[in-house]
């Protein structure tokens, strides 16, 4: 009867693993691509003085982080019980 209990925690650990990677990789790419969005100049300007918005990319990069570190922490707390159930 342990036996299935065992494998369960290995896999849903295997795949908050998973998931927290494919989350990073994400992240990571949408930082670089907030980075290359970023206004500069007069439409910088215009972002700071309230006349544009910023692109959606440099709003939702904050977002997609956070989302990244709360399954990687997640992942970390499934690896570590699988570790200690093992």
């Amino acid at each position: 009867m342990s036996d299935p209990i065992e494998r369960t925690h290995a896999k849903v650990a295997k795949r908050a693993e998973d998931l927290s990677m494919t989350l990073g990789i994400i992240s990571t790419v949408v930082s670089i691509g907030a980075s290359a969005a970023e206004p500069s100049g007069l439409s910088a300007f215009a972002v700071f003085m309230g006349i544009s918005d910023p692109p959606l990319i440099i709003t939702m990069a904050p977002i997609i982080a956070t989302i990244a570190t709360v399954t990687a922490v997640i992942s970390g707390g499934c690896y570590i019980f699988s570790k200690w159930k093992n």
